[in-house]
């Protein structure tokens, strides 16, 4: 399993346009095949920081995500709306177990 989290600052007057361009991609990747858990979360402490948590079931699927029309369209768009460069860190995680 792979995990990806990806953190970012989105310019203030953008914030809005970021949470509508985050929804159109949600769906479609929770469908993708691989795709385990694909969630967009907003910082609580600071609207203007953002996080996507994602989970893959492999690197092959991550990298066919990077490839899907919506995914594209996300990357196209969002470099314009992010303030400072994205932080960008997979995990591969060799088993996950529930605690209780």
């Amino acid at each position: 399993m792979l995990i990806l989290i990806a953190k970012f600052r989105t310019k203030s007057e953008c914030r809005e346009q970021m949470i509508a361009l985050a929804k159109d991609v949600i769906g479609p990747s929770r469908s993708e095949e691989g795709c385990i858990t694909y969630d967009f979360l907003q910082d609580p402490f600071s609207p203007d920081s953002f996080t996507f948590y994602e989970k893959w079931r492999s690197r092959e699927d991550l990298d066919l995500h990077f490839e899907e029309p919506h995914f594209k369209e996300f990357a196209q768009k969002s470099p314009e709306l992010i303030e400072g460069s994205p932080s960008l860190i997979t995990y591969e995680v060799a088993s996950e177990n529930k605690i209780a």
